[in-house]
Parts: C-alpha cells; sequence; structure tokens
C-alpha cells in the first residue's frame, strides 16, 4: 500500500509547502516533528488564499451552515406514505445535525480542514466518533480530519475503498493512557524504564471481514473488522474488534481507474503555483534594482564616501564640467509583461479552486432576464460536478457511520415498529441532498419555464384566454412549490395549509364585499332616478 501511495507522495509535498504549510509535515510522521517547513518556499501567497476561497465555495455549495442540506429516509415508498413514520425520520433529521452543530462536537472546524486537504491533496479522512465527558458518559458526537499523510488505502472490486491503514504515533505515556493494560509491549517496557516520551508507532487496519457471520454478538458478526498493530519493537497486534459500518471515512476528489489515490485541482495547477512563486522573487529583485540601481563611480573615487540615501549630499559625485561620476549601472526593468504573465497565471490558479464561479467577482450587467439568472446557475451546478462525488465517498458514508452512533447511543429507540421490522428484513435507508449545488443542478428547469414563459409572451400579449390556458398549463402553485426549492427558500417560511385556507377565506370576503359594493352602485342610482320621477305633490 505504501509503495503505491509513492508517486503520490511528491505531489502532495509540494502542494503541502506550497499551499496548504500546516499540513507539510509528510516526511516527519515517526519523529512527531511539529511545525516544519512552514512558509519556506512562499513569495506569493495568491494560491493559498485561492485555496481557502474554494474551501469556503465548497462549504457553502455543498454543506451550508444553518440549514438541513442532507437528509435520510426510509428506501420504501409505502413506509414513506405513513405520517408517523415521516414525523420520525424527519425528527432524527433535525437530531442528527443538531449533534453536528453543537459547538463541541467540532464539526464545523475539521469539516473545513478536511475539504482543504481534498482541494490540496485529493484525499481526505474524517473520524466520527462518540464524544465523552470526564466520567466518561457519553454526551454526543465528536468529529476529527485526520492527516492524509498518514493514510494508505486500498480499492474492491468495483472501485470503493475497503481497506484503510492510518499509521501514526504516540509518545509511550499517550498510549498507556488510552489502551491501559491492554497496550502492546513496547509501551509497557518504554514506561518500566522509565521513556514515557519514546515515540510508538502503530497502525489502525479497517478491513473486510472475511469470516464474517451474520447473526454474532461478538467481533464475528461485524462485517468490517478491525485492529491495532504496534510496528516498534516487532509487528504485533492488539485490540482487535469489528464495526458495523466504515468508520474511518476516507474520500477522493477524483480517481483514474486504475489508481486508489486521488488528484484534485492542486496537481493541476502545481506549475503555475512554482511559476508564480519564481516569478514574483524576480519582480521583487527588478523592482528593488529600478528604486535602488547599482552606482558605478570612477576609479579615482575609491577614497571617497558615497552616500547613497534620499536627502543625502556626496561630493565629488559631479566634476567641474557637471559631468556625474555615478551612474546607475542598471536601467529600470520594464514589468509589464511579467505583470501580465503573473496576472494569466493567477487566473489559472482561480479557475482550479472554482474562484472564478464567485458572483462578487463578475461584474452584473442589469438587463440579465430571469431566464439567463437561472441559466447561468445551471451552468455553474454543471461546472461544480466534482463536488457532487463526495456524496459517494464522504457524505453519505459518515451518515451511515452517524446513524450507527446515534443507534449506540439509543437516539433511535423510539423507532416506529414498521420501521423496525423493515431494517430487519433488509430494507436500508436512502440520502436526499438539499444544498446549494443539487439547486444549481436543478436550475435548467426555471430557465426552461421562464424561457418558455417569455416566448410564450408574443403569443399571448393581447389574448387573456392564452394566459389564462398557460398558467392551466403550469399552475402557479406548482411552480412557486419547484421556484421556492430551486432558489432555497426555507420551507419554514411556506403558509401551513390553515394559514393558506385562513387567507383563501379572507380573500373570498374580501371579493364578495367588492361584488356588494359594485352592485350597490347601479341600486342607488335607480333609486335616485326613481324619486326623481315622482311628483313633488304626490301623496
Amino acid at each position: 500500500m505504501a509503495q503505491e501511495r509513492r508517486p503520490f507522495e511528491t505531489l502532495m509535498q509540494e502542494c503541502a509547502e506550497l499551499l496548504l504549510p500546516r499540513q507539510s509535515n509528510f516526511r516527519n510522521l515517526a519523529q512527531m516533528q511539529q511545525g516544519q517547513n512552514l512558509q519556506t518556499r512562499i513569495f506569493d501567497e495568491y494560491a493559498q488564499q485561492a485555496l481557502e476561497q474554494g474551501v469556503s465555495l465548497f462549504e457553502g455549495y455543498v454543506m451550508p451552515r444553518g440549514q438541513i442540506w442532507q437528509r435520510w429516509e426510509i428506501d420504501d415508498e409505502d413506509l414513506m406514505k405513513i405520517q408517523r413514520v415521516r414525523a420520525w425520520c424527519d425528527r432524527k433529521n433535525a437530531q442528527l445535525f443538531a449533534l453536528r452543530n453543537d459547538p463541541r462536537s467540532g464539526f464545523a472546524g475539521q469539516v473545513h480542514e478536511s475539504v482543504a486537504s481534498l482541494f490540496c491533496f485529493g484525499m481526505q479522512s474524517t473520524w466520527p466518533d462518540i464524544r465523552r465527558d470526564m466520567a466518561g458518559r457519553p454526551v454526543g458526537l465528536s468529529y476529527k480530519s485526520e492527516f492524509i499523510g498518514q493514510t494508505f488505502v486500498r480499492e474492491d472490486a468495483n472501485g470503493l475503498i475497503d481497506t484503510i491503514h492510518n499509521a501514526f504515533s504516540l509518545h509511550a505515556r499517550q498510549a498507556a493512557a488510552k489502551w491501559g493494560t491492554a497496550a502492546p509491549e513496547a509501551v509497557k517496557k518504554a514506561m518500566r524504564d522509565d521513556q514515557p516520551d519514546a515515540v510508538i508507532e502503530f497502525i489502525h487496519v479497517i478491513a473486510p471481514n472475511r469470516r464474517f457471520e451474520p447473526g454474532q454478538l461478538d467481533a464475528s458478526g461485524k462485517p468490517i473488522a478491525g485492529a491495532f498493530l504496534c510496528k516498534t519493537g516487532g509487528a504485533e497486534i492488539f485490540q482487535t474488534g469489528g464495526y458495523r459500518v466504515m468508520p474511518r471515512i476516507v474520500s477522493r476528489f477524483i480517481n483514474a481507474p486504475n489508481e486508489s489515490y486521488g488528484r484534485c485541482p492542486a496537481f493541476t495547477i502545481l506549475p503555475a503555483v512554482r511559476a508564480t512563486q519564481q516569478m514574483m522573487v524576480d519582480i521583487m529583485v527588478a523592482s528593488e534594482l529600478s528604486a535602488r540601481p547599482p552606482m558605478g563611480a570612477h576609479s579615482d573615487m575609491e577614497d571617497r564616501m558615497v552616500r547613497y540615501a534620499a536627502g543625502e549630499i556626496t561630493y565629488g559625485a559631479i566634476d567641474s564640467r557637471g559631468q556625474q561620476m555615478l551612474r546607475p549601472l542598471i536601467e529600470g526593468a520594464d514589468l509589464q509583461g511579467a505583470m501580465a504573465m503573473l496576472d494569466k497565471l493567477h487566473g489559472h490558479i482561480d479557475r482550479a479552486f472554482y474562484v472564478d464561479m464567485l458572483q462578487i467577482r463578475n461584474e452584473m450587467k442589469s438587463h440579465v432576464t430571469d431566464s439567463q439568472l437561472y441559466q447561468r446557475d445551471e451552468e455553474k451546478g454543471m461546472l461544480l460536478g466534482p463536488f457532487a462525488t463526495q456524496e459517494t465517498e464522504w457524505l453519505s458514508p459518515m451518515q451511515e457511520r452517524e446513524i450507527d452512533l446515534m443507534d449506540e447511543l439509543g437516539l433511535l429507540d423510539d423507532m416506529p415498529g414498521e420501521v423496525q421490522e423493515a431494517m430487519e428484513d433488509g430494507i436500508g435507508l436512502r440520502t436526499v441532498y438539499d444544498n446549494g449545488l443539487s439547486r444549481a443542478q436543478e436550475a435548467g428547469a426555471a430557465a426552461g419555464y421562464f424561457r418558455m414563459r417569455e416566448q410564450y409572451a408574443g403569443v399571448a400579449q393581447n389574448d387573456p384566454e392564452a394566459w389564462a390556458a398557460f398558467n392551466r398549463k403550469y399552475p402557479p402553485d406548482k411552480v412557486l412549490d419547484k421556484l421556492g426549492r430551486i432558489n432555497g427558500v426555507p420551507a419554514s417560511w411556506e403558509a401551513t395549509d390553515e394559514e393558506r385556507a385562513a387567507a383563501e377565506e379572507a380573500d373570498a370576503n374580501r371579493q364578495s364585499a367588492q361584488d356588494m359594493l359594485a352592485m350597490l352602485g347601479p341600486v342607488s342610482d335607480a333609486a335616485k332616478n326613481l324619486s326623481a320621477a315622482v311628483p313633488a305633490n304626490a301623496a
């Protein structure tokens, strides 16, 4: 596995040094050194900033804060028609997001670091687990973004990751506190020899359980096997066990069919990032030489002091004929070409990290129609297509792990009987995404609707019946529902059935009152006319 990853390590190391220095510790895993190689090669910070903007764009589109952007339901249409089943699924989805959004879970910060790893190294690793208090009692969920430099993977026949080795190091005192009496002999020996800071190397192995026996309650009944291996002092395997779902979530940005490790925008743009670093050095040197060029002087002036600063006077720098005795050896360089090339490279970096899609960076025109706006969103959804691959390898498997942890915490004990029976019969869950990315990918429907409306306007301009036919074909209520989803209008803003019924009744009463007033006008006029027709002295 290490041999298979070696060709990627050179790319990862250079990307780390140029784009993500805080994760550049690839070559010092066993030594547990921190803060190495930080900012040693950075002269142009543009690529680092573009990477962070790309990460923020991913988070905003795929997992926007403050809304439920991912939900699960029972993969059975008949069950989902039952109101109490739907209500239970809604409660559990809200509960899961409450666990994620708990500041103590670390979800937001750890996900940010994982997305940065995904953009910079082509892979990310996340470990969701149960969070416990000082007394060991479960109090929620926790999330940890793991350094991809210590992760080694292998694919199954379908091209999905099924085997993960996580190499890490701990001080002997840390390992003793973590495993106690179950710690390997190397840890116990270091503690006996009074070497608590000795570095011990470990590998956490996660792989399919080849001896899986469904129905068993011990490790043999878990489809995924797990074990720790101590490399220091010999290969000692300890603390074996199993998992019901994959506990370590490793995903790739994109990968070739014959490669287990991922590739990413940083790999693609690495030549441009290298070039910008060198160009920035050259531009700084040229600017300094232009501002303070080296001076040339006659050999007779070796015993004279040259004052080379603003406001200084150098005696002897001009001879009796008024000729300069000091001359600059280099004329100012023309930096226009270099700056144009630098701007071009920065544009390549922006496109690699999707920064050019940020609307705030683009000039908006006032005459853009609704259909054109939705068409832009549709095209944006197409270009952001690689983000959707994380639904397969990261977000959906992470949700499965979270649901398993919720079950372990007892949060699914209120499951309706129908759901429990369905799961025992093998019916699983399906995941639905409702975020900026899915809405951008669905924006084509809205663009088509407004294009048709604009085209139809010429036909129905002077024909009210034609507009009535259009609205019968595309009912406004149905259109509003779809537009609300595409535009991300919260469902909580929508009127309830009772509120809509009350509004319709109020509209009907208002219309009745207007009709009554309209009728009173002619009746009043008729009464006046009749009154005028009667003689004044009539009995």
